[in-house]
């Protein structure tokens, strides 16, 4: 008998397209990347995918994409993430694709292109209410800062990034919480250590590396509670190589255990790391020939690492353990090594200047945007006003080349009796409605405008007399569709109608005087109605 399940029905893929976004982050930390692309490309295409869906596949497909290398590729999905957050205006998607983004840019050396993403995706992430994808952008935030060995500006990030609020489910995420703040605090003391080996006892070293191995600890709780093998053993490995170094004799045994391990992967506190902790605690405890021995092999791996600080501690260790032994000509590489070091410290401190200067940069754009939006936004409806309205007046032409412009006036009808009877709350609640009434049946390029009172202006480039006045029996039904509440939800409710005249540009009607045509056509149209 056949144990084969039946295939789903045509119409429906074989993974939901939200469900895949989850299912290839998990094959990323699983080590599948390519596996995770695939299924990504599958979900992209599946029947039934919504604009929704798409934010978090093309995030998805940009973490594989830098899983495998594929920068080019990264920058291009995290582009498409951008783009469908734009069209959501979720903001929260905008700034995890600015990270992702960033961090491609880091890894291809345009450090400067990165910084500008990350000050904007700082602005989206202050504008974002969704609290999961506001936790993954401060942890990506934290993560391109980390890259960019920027601890002061990553810590903060990883420390808000909450993976309770997850927007797309991924099993590993309160481990990986743990391991990144484990890691930016170990790597800040280990590049104060390298710059200025005279603070390796210093304040600033302990408190980071004591950090860094309470977070690990608590990776390691995580990793055993989910019941993952692959998880534990490597938040197992971090908690061995940041252990202070009074400990070192207790661990030696297990890191030689996990040195020795052949089935050990490359993760954080791999190998090259591993060998490292292991060859200075050796060190430590008197074993200075073998320590010797462990940190060669050690140095000798890391350079493989993809990451060039693990080959950076790996090669000083060497290098101070070989001075300290004496060893012919370690000297020199020892003062060479350090000003090396203290040359990337200060390009390290050029960098961080580089980001506030983004940081600041991008916020008073910002604040000029929002400056010159109020000057030209109704504070009470949020649509245009009358500077506005003057404005693109101004740049609209009137020649045949530029096709017609149409403008429609719009006049609320007994509106003073809803302030008489029910108040000016009630009025401006009113005024409100209707606004959003308008804007929502105007086109995206129509320009809405609170003309004054209880007027309202809408011009539409492009539009003939007759589209005109279609637009204009849509808003007067969706005027009248308005209801207010006077006293609670549950009512009684108010409402208005409207009168709309319109008028075009043409040949015996200029740009400048569509306002006052309308103005006539609308009282033409009110009159009408009233003697009806």
């Amino acid at each position: 008998m056949s144990t084969e399940q039946p295939p789903p029905p045509p119409d429906e893929p074989l993974v939901p397209p939200r469900e895949a976004a989850s299912r290839a982050l998990s094959l990323v930390q699983l080590g599948r990347a390519a596996d995770a692309v695939t299924l990504v490309e599958q979900g992209l295409v599946a029947p039934g995918v919504r604009l929704e869906d798409k934010p978090p596949l093309r995030y998805a497909a940009a973490v594989s994409h830098h899983a495998l290398g594929n920068h080019e590729q990264q920058i291009l999905a995290a582009d498409a993430c951008l783009a469908a957050g734009r069209r959501l205006e979720q903001p929260g998607w905008m700034a995890n694709a600015r990270c992702l983004r960033a961090m491609a840019e880091i890894r291809t050396d345009r450090v400067d292109a990165a910084l500008r993403d990350l000050a904007r995706a700082e602005y989206d992430l202050a504008r974002t209410d969704d609290p999961g994808l506001a936790s993954w952008a401060h942890n990506g935030l934290g993560y391109c800062y980390l890259e960019l060995r920027l601890y002061e500006l990553a810590i903060p990030h990883l420390e808000d990034a909450t993976p309770i609020d997850n927007p797309v489910e991924a099993p590993a995420a309160s481990v990986i919480h743990y391991v990144n703040l484990a890691e930016v605090h170990q790597r800040w003391a280990d590049e104060i250590e390298r710059a200025a080996p005279e603070e390796a006892d210093g304040e600033d070293v302990r408190r980071n590396r004591d950090t860094s191995n309470a977070y690990a600890r608590r990776a390691v709780e995580e990793a055993r509670r989910l019941e993952n093998p692959h998880l534990v053993a490597m938040a197992r490995s971090l908690e061995l190589v940041t252990r202070p170094p009074a400990l070192a004799d207790a661990s030696v045994e297990e890191l030689r255990s996990v040195w020795e391990d052949p089935d050990h992967t490359e993760h954080t506190g791999g190998r090259p790391t591993v060998g490292s902790a292991l060859a200075r605690a050796l060190w430590r405890t008197g074993r200075r020939e073998e320590a010797l021995e462990v940190a060669q092999e050690a140095a000798r791996l890391s350079e493989d690492a993809a990451d060039w600080q693990i080959t950076a501690n790996a090669r000083w260790l060497l290098t101070e353990m070989a001075h300290e032994a004496g060893i012919e000509g370690a000297a020199a590489g020892r003062a060479y090594g350090l000003t090396l070091s203290r040359v990337l410290w200060r390009q390290r401190l050029a960098t961080l200047h580089g980001a506030l200067s983004a940081r600041e940069v991008e916020s008073l754009q910002h604040e000029m945007s929002r400056a010159q939006q109020a000057a030209t936004s109704d504070p009470l409806t949020g649509v245009a006003n009358r500077r506005a309205l003057e404005t693109v007046l101004g740049r609209v032409g009137s020649g045949p080349q530029d096709g017609p412009t149409s403008l429609l006036l719009v006049d609320l009808d007994g509106f003073k009796r809803v302030n008489d009877e029910h108040g000016h709350q009630v009025g401006d609640e009113v005024l409100r409605a209707v606004a959003t009434a308008i804007s929502e049946t105007a086109r995206r390029e129509d320009l809405v405008v609170r003309f004054g009172g209880d007027e309202f202006v809408i011009v539409a480039t492009h539009t003939d007399a007759t589209a005109a006045a279609t637009l204009a029996e849509r808003v007067r039904l969706a005027v009248s569709s308005v209801r207010v509440p006077v006293a609670g939800d549950d009512g009684p409710f108010v409402g208005v109608t409207a009168s709309v005249g319109t008028r075009t540009t043409g040949p015996d009607l200029a740009v400048e005087d569509l306002v006052a045509a309308a103005d006539r056509a609308m009282y033409a149209v009110k009159q009408t109605r009233e003697g009806s």
